[in-house]
């Protein structure tokens, strides 16, 4: 999750950048049709990035749920271990 938010805050240092050359520069050579492209990438860019954001999320719900199993499966195993140990001898 940290790099997408990585590649996220990438793609709008991009935007910002490409933006303040556009609106400073008085005789921009850039074209309508070069903005429009620009703004496209941006947008499959954050697309993808949400993309992957929930893919990633969604792999967390089942780590987590996997612990939870686990953690629950080596509970049980210890509550049986101890029921055990006073019928073993010493």
């Amino acid at each position: 999750m940290q790099q997408e938010t990585r590649r996220l805050d990438a793609a709008l240092d991009k935007l910002e950048t490409h933006l303040r050359q556009v609106f400073s520069e008085e005789d921009s050579d850039v074209s309508v049709a070069a903005l429009k492209e620009q703004a496209r990438f941006l947008t499959d860019e954050r697309d993808q990035l949400l993309a992957d954001l929930d893919a990633e999320r969604s792999r967390v719900r089942r780590l987590k749920a996997a612990n939870d199993e686990v953690s629950g499966r080596l509970e049980a195993v210890m509550v049986t271990l101890k029921d055990m140990m006073p019928a073993m001898p010493s």
